[in-house]
Formats: structure tokens, C-alpha cells, sequence
């Protein structure tokens, strides 16, 4: 049993260090900047994104490549069970001169072939002139800037989420340390209220009622402390960090931040759509479809093709005969142009073309409607900011007169003017006005982002 008791204590010890180097290379400490950086980098989002522009880069590979020669090797092994006759008749052909017994027009049937044909051979052919492929082409490379596009969007979406991400951490943070303040004080104030009932000097009341507020501020230091780990673990997810990562934050809140919110207020900028991520991705895509309609189109065009073939054309009543006897092996081969003219394709194409030509008329009705959007976007986020702005200085102002109000409140209370209620009250205020101003400032930067984000300036 020592033994066993040994071993186990042995492979903790040698599984600590492995541990260690298994979770020591992530970082764990972030300014707002490293946090978008690692995200960028991280996230699955992008990720996929970057995967689709491969996607497209292949399809141009594609396009491209349809344009370089095509090389066939082709081998074919035919028996024939019966072979096929030629029809010919006395009088024309091979048997103008037919004997006299055999009149004119009488058919004669002749097997030219063998059963047995293997027939190896290669083709090639070189695109001379293809309005769809050229067409084809430019498509791609559109398609090229519109997946380049979508990563950009993808990033703007990662850095306005874990930016917000970021913010509701820090502000979580703030309004734990003030629970614990607050608790701190409100525990000073029962104790110094048992003390004083105790002595006789207070009612068995007032401990009662401090006792209810300490428990009220035990359960919002529980509640703030929830907070912090449910707002850390949504910035892990934004991110795209392990789970054990503790996420150590250090960039912090200020009002200085607040700066650029009044300027945006005071300047209220009309959106410029072309700005906008998205607004840029539907410029491309019409570009595209325009293109689209452009290739489909051109399969009414004719074709120019460059082939070319080499071959031989074995064949024997035997199989064995067609690999043993070389004098059956005769090549062939030949180059020439070949120019194919699209006459009637039963009016599929004339379809295609009528969709690709209802994408475009589709995409241009994005456009407009994405144009509005965006303006409803600005003015609602004009709107929330500045009602954020008013929202916070109103809580400002608050967070003050509660702070000044509990000071007098104390002051008046150990010269005996005020009751253990109005001191009572006057902390529960502060407390509530504190929850409050954080909320504001929250609420400020959040619109903030969106504003920045509805303007297109988050790059």
C-alpha cells in the first residue's frame, strides 16, 4: 500500500512541470490592444474567414487553369462480338466496274475491322479564344477582393466584441472593489452599533436594520463577484482563450474616455457609406454579378480551339496478336483549329443569362436598402449616446451628493443631531448610486463602439 502511496505522489511531482509548460505559453495579461491583437489572431470567426479567401483563391486557380492546355491520355479496348460491316453497292465506288452478272445497285456488305481494337492515344487542346473564360477570370479575382473584404468585416465584429468584452470586465472589477468597500463600511457600522446597544446608548432596532443592510451588501459582493467571472469568461470566448486563462486586465477606466463621446455629440457626423465594410462588400458583388452576367453571356460566342492527337490503332482476330506482332502498330497524329459556334441550346443559356442579370438588380436593392440602414444605424447610435451622456452625468452628479450626504450624515450622527437611520439610508444611497454611475459608464462606452462601429471607424 506504501508503495502505491509513493508512486501516485511520484506522478504528481513529475506532472506539475508538464502542466506548467503546457499552459505556460498562453498570456495571460492584456492591455485592450494585446486582447485585440490575440483575438484577431484567435478567434474562429476570422479564422473561417481567412479560410474562405483560400476558397476563392482556388476557384481563381481554376479559372486560370482552364485556360492553359488540357492533356488527355486515352486507352481503349474494344472486342467485337460481331464487326460492323460497310455497306457498298455494285456499280459506284470500289465496285464501279461490277460484273456482268451482278447488276448495278445490288449492295455488297465488307468487314474492314477486326475484333479486337486497343487503340491508346493523346489529345490536347489549347484555348485560343474563350470570351466566357476571360470573362471568367476577371470574376475571380473579384471574388478575391470580396473575401478580402470579409475578413475585414469579421475583424470589425472581433474588435467591437471583445472590445465591449473588455470594458464589461473592467467595469465589473470596479463595481466589485466598491462591494467590498461598502461592505467594509457597512460592517463597521453594525459593529459600532452593536457596540453602542450593548452600552445601552442604541435601540435594539437600529441593530436590526444595520444588520439588514450588511446582509443586503454580503449578497451584492456575491453577486458582484459573479459578475467579474461571467464578464471574464465572455472575454475568454470573444477572444478565444482557454478557460483557465485568468485574463489579467491591465489598461483601466477612466473619463477620459468619455472625452471622444462629446466631441462625437457636439460634431453629429452624417454617415459616408462608402465607410462601411459592408456598404464596400456590395460594391464588389455588383461588380461581380456584373461579371457573372458577362461570362454566362458569352457561351453565345463562338470558341477557338487549338488540338491536337497522336495515337496508334492496333487490332487482330486474337488479343494476344495486338501485343506480339509490331507490324500492327501503326501511329497517327495531327494538329489543327477547331472553332466551335453555339447554334441552339435550347434557350438554357438565354435563362441563365435573364438570373444572373436578376442578381444584379437584386444586389443594387441591397445597396439602397443597406444605405438606409446604415443611416438609421448612425442616428440610433446618436440617439443611445446621447442618452448615455446624460444618463451618466445625471449618475455622476448622484455618486457625489450620496458620497457628501453620507459624510454629513456620519458627521451628524456622532454629534447626535442625526439618527442611525438617515446614516443608514444615506449609505444604502451611495451604494445604489455607485451601481448606477458604473452602469452609466458602461452604457457611455458601449454606444460609443456602436456609434464608431455604424460610422465605419473601427478599421
Amino acid at each position: 500500500m506504501k508503495n502505491i502511496y509513493y508512486i501516485l505522489i511520484l506522478l504528481v511531482v513529475l506532472s506539475a512541470p508538464l502542466k506548467a509548460q503546457t499552459g505556460g505559453d498562453e498570456k495571460t495579461t492584456f492591455s485592450l490592444s494585446e486582447a485585440l491583437d490575440y483575438a484577431l489572431n484567435s478567434n474562429y470567426t476570422v479564422k473561417n474567414s481567412v479560410l474562405q479567401k483560400g476558397i476563392s483563391e482556388s476557384r481563381i486557380g481554376q479559372t486560370r487553369g482552364s485556360l492553359l492546355p488540357q492533356i488527355n491520355g486515352n486507352v481503349d479496348m474494344i472486342h467485337n462480338f460481331t464487326v460492323q460491316s460497310t455497306i457498298l453497292q455494285y456499280g459506284s465506288g470500289l465496285f464501279a466496274a461490277n460484273p456482268p452478272t451482278d447488276p448495278a445497285g445490288k449492295p455488297i456488305a465488307l468487314q474492314l475491322g477486326l475484333k479486337n481494337q486497343f487503340t491508346p492515344s493523346v489529345t490536347a487542346q489549347q484555348s485560343l479564344f474563350d470570351m466566357a473564360a476571360f470573362a471568367a477570370l476577371k470574376g475571380a479575382r473579384v471574388s478575391r477582393e470580396i473575401s478580402d473584404k470579409n475578413i475585414k468585416q469579421s475583424q470589425i465584429d472581433v474588435i467591437a466584441n471583445v472590445t465591449k468584452a473588455y470594458y464589461a470586465v473592467l467595469v465589473s472589477e470596479m463595481q466589485l472593489k466598491s462591494a467590498q468597500k461598502n461592505l467594509q463600511r457597512v460592517d463597521s457600522s453594525y459593529r459600532e452599533t452593536v457596540g453602542r446597544f450593548e452600552t445601552g446608548i442604541a435601540r435594539k432596532l437600529e441593530v436590526t436594520r444595520i444588520e439588514v443592510s450588511l446582509n443586503n451588501q454580503k449578497e451584492q459582493l456575491q453577486q458582484a463577484t459573479s459578475a467579474v467571472d461571467l464578464n471574464r469568461s465572455l472575454l475568454r470566448y470573444q477572444m478565444n482563450a482557454s478557460n483557465d486563462n485568468p485574463l489579467i486586465l491591465t489598461d483601466s477606466l477612466n473619463e477620459g474616455l468619455l472625452t471622444d463621446a462629446a466631441q462625437v455629440l457636439k460634431d453629429k457626423q452624417k454617415a459616408t457609406y462608402t465607410d462601411r465594410i459592408e456598404y464596400s462588400i456590395n460594391q464588389s458583388q455588383y461588380a461581380f454579378n456584373k461579371l457573372d452576367t458577362r461570362t454566362t453571356n458569352a457561351g453565345h460566342y463562338p470558341r477557338l480551339l487549338l488540338i491536337a492527337a497522336e495515337g496508334y490503332t492496333p487490332a487482330a482476330t486474337q488479343v494476344s496478336d495486338l501485343f506480339s506482332q509490331q507490324q500492327r502498330w501503326h501511329p497517327y497524329n495531327y494538329i489543327g483549329l477547331r472553332l466551335q459556334v453555339p447554334i441552339f441550346s435550347g434557350f438554357s443559356l438565354n435563362y441563365r443569362v435573364q438570373e444572373k442579370k436578376i442578381n444584379e438588380q437584386i444586389t443594387m436593392n441591397n445597396k439602397f436598402a443597406l444605405e438606409k440602414a446604415i443611416d438609421l444605424q448612425v442616428s440610433q447610435a446618436l440617439i443611445n449616446l446621447n442618452n448615455s451622456m446624460r444618463s451618466f452625468d445625471i449618475q455622476k452628479r448622484n455618486f457625489a451628493l450620496a458620497d457628501e450626504n453620507l459624510r454629513v450624515s456620519r458627521a451628524e450622527y456622532e454629534q447626535g443631531i442625526a439618527t442611525n437611520l438617515e446614516v443608514t439610508v444615506a449609505e444604502a444611497s451611495l451604494i445604489e448610486t455607485q451601481y448606477a454611475y458604473f452602469n452609466a459608464l458602461y452604457g457611455v462606452l458601449v454606444s460609443k463602439i456602436d456609434y464608431d462601429k455604424a460610422m465605419g471607424k473601427i478599421k
